[in-house]
């Protein structure tokens, strides 16, 4: 006993003299912060947490500093520390989940904020971040509430409409954000972001015109944001100006060297020029979208080595009409190497397996991981359907000529010829009016059925719909009550992909807007006629009647920005000159 009070009271004064010690290099630090010398104020915090590693400023601090240097998990586990020692520390929690947010360990940063606002609740900048950070973690609608509550109580404060904006247009209420944008121009006619924001969501709702007089207006208020060159490019690009699109582009990755989705909508647009060359290098970066398929796996990654003796494994990419596309490429692939495993999706299983009967073909799963008996395949190297072409379509003669890659069911062929023969005679067609969802551009891509009409009324022809939306059925119908068209619209063609694939076999020709249903027709070989937008998809091209990925295209493009009464009479036009050579 008398040992041990011994030992306390010799102790005791180191103890007091560690604290000083640790106060006094604490208080040098902040002088040097003060004064700008960043490195000696960290390095003095360094010392004053050795001392005293109960002093929750100087964690904080030395927290904040690792942070600066982009040591990201000293710093977290510094302010996480002066959180334990004083969980009420100002914006403490925000710094923290700042921390978490620049590591991509959103969760963390959730937990933070929402921290952040129990120890503030009135806290905008926590609302703020945490709305963020929701809808990294997939919750949007939960960011939405947060984001809403900031920008009522605080619409000017800095990142609040530009963030609130983004979730609106992200959860489709484009609608909603137009008037979010129009009433925070009228509140403030020189507010930058406001500008910024209505030319968002005029952009959002096919309007490039408009959209580009109000990032006019912006640029003549702040010329050196980066969002701003990146949302003029897209603009620029939808109205066909195509130089000045990547012109902008240029200036925003000026403005923000790491800026990926900027120097991803400039690989679209050199895509769209046929510059494959330096076009494919940032396509890569398509792989960041939070909705491309992730993939848990750590097979090294091809890069366009011989192939020769290896297993080679190709992943599916986002939506059926790039699969079907890149899908062009297996042929070259599965000559050379000793093994190919395939991914798609489960649609396109069947008919994939039977156009690449020496590849081992497997559907996605849900959650991205790899079936069983595929994971126990030694594989050698891997790659994204969408990555091959980087490597083997490296200008325009690499694309070769071909009659079809795809093959359909040869029965299920037959049983539609037999159906579409009970139509009659004359030409069978196959028609599709609607491509994409709002953020891959439906309003400029899509033409209502009933302006058709020219082309459903061509003598000696009768159309069967290859609309896949919900409401085809019903659009035919109500056409069908109006005007005494021949348009059928089967259920069973469309419900399952592999009789889509049938029935376009069996079809005469196809006429369709820019969707899915272009890719099936080219890969099967089949005459397609495009209607395409001024500026389409880059895989269109921007000029010519023709594209690279299939033999069997032709396209029908506007001669201007939203002109598609030109294309529809050019298109029905060559249809009636088409059936009229049939009936001789």
């Amino acid at each position: 006993m008398l040992l041990n009070l011994l030992k306390s009271l010799l102790r005791h004064p180191f103890r007091q003299g560690r604290l000083r010690r640790a106060r006094s290099f604490y208080e040098a630090a902040m002088a040097q912060k003060d004064a700008g010398n960043l490195a000696g104020a960290r390095r003095n915090l360094e010392i004053a947490v050795a001392a005293d590693p109960d002093h929750a400023l100087a964690h904080y601090w030395l927290g904040l500093a690792l942070a600066r240097d982009r040591e990201l998990r000293g710093a977290a586990a510094h302010l996480e520390r002066a959180l334990v020692l004083e969980p009420s520390l100002p914006d403490g929690w925000i710094d923290l989940g700042n921390t978490f947010a620049m590591q991509r360990d959103f969760e963390k940063a959730v937990a933070s904020f929402r921290a952040a606002l129990s120890v503030a609740p009135d806290s905008m900048m926590a609302r703020v971040n945490l709305g963020c950070m929701l809808d990294e973690t997939g919750r949007p609608e939960e960011a939405l509430r947060y984001l809403r509550e900031a920008y009522q109580h605080a619409p000017q404060m800095e990142g609040v409409l530009r963030n609130f904006m983004n979730v609106l247009i992200q959860t489709d209420r484009c609608d909603e954000a137009l008037s979010v944008a129009e009433s925070a121009v009228a509140r403030d006619p020189g507010s930058y972001e406001a500008h910024l924001a209505l030319g968002l969501a005029r952009q959002k709702l096919h309007d490039p015109v408009t959209a580009l007089e109000s990032y006019e207006t912006a640029l003549r208020l702040h010329a050196n944001d980066a969002d701003l060159h990146d949302n003029r490019g897209t603009a620029l690009l939808e109205l066909g100006r195509v130089p000045e699109a990547i012109a902008s582009y240029e200036r925003a990755l000026a403005a923000r060297p790491d800026f990926s989705r900027a120097a991803f909508h400039r690989a679209l647009a050199r895509l769209l020029l046929g510059d494959y060359g330096a076009g494919w290098e940032d396509y890569e970066l398509r792989q960041l979208n939070r909705d491309y398929p992730k993939r848990e796996w750590t097979y090294p990654k091809w890069d366009g080595s011989r192939l020769e003796g290896r297993a080679l494994l190709i992943t599916r990419e986002q939506g059926l009409g790039d699969e079907i596309m890149f899908a062009s490429c297996l042929p070259q692939l599965l000559d050379q190497a000793e093994s190919c495993l395939v991914e798609c999706d489960p649609r396109l299983v069947p008919l994939f397996r039977r156009s690449f009967p020496s590849a081992t073909v497997f559907g996605s799963t849900p959650d991205g991981s790899l079936p069983a008996d595929i994971a126990g395949r030694a594989i050698d190297v891997t790659v994204p359907a969408g990555s091959v072409p980087r490597h083997i379509r490296r200008a325009a003669a690499d694309f070769p000529r071909h009659a079809g890659y795809l093959k359909a069911d040869a029965r299920a062929v037959a049983r539609w010829r037999e159906r579409l023969a009970s139509l009659g005679p004359g030409l069978k067609v196959g028609i599709s009016w609607t491509g994409g969802v709002r953020k891959t551009r439906r309003g400029l891509r899509s033409i209502a059925l009933e302006r058709l009409l020219p082309i459903l009324q061509t003598p000696g022809t009768a159309f069967v719909s290859l609309q896949y939306t919900a409401d085809a059925a019903d659009a035919v119908s109500a056409l069908r009550g109006r005007h005494p068209v021949p348009l059928e619209h089967w259920r069973d063609a469309i419900e399952d992909y592999d009789e889509t694939a049938a029935l376009a076999s069996a079809l005469d020709l196809i006429v369709s807007v820019c969707t899915a249903v272009v890719h099936l027709g080219g890969a099967l070989g089949r005459p397609v006629w495009v209607m395409s937008p001024y500026s389409p998809e880059w895989r269109y091209g921007f000029s010519g009647d023709t594209m690279p990925w299939y033999s069997s295209v032709r396209i029908f493009r506007q001669p201007a920005f939203d002109a598609w009464d030109p294309v529809i009479s050019s298109v029905a036009s060559e249809l009636a000159r088409l059936a009229s050579a049939r009936s001789i």
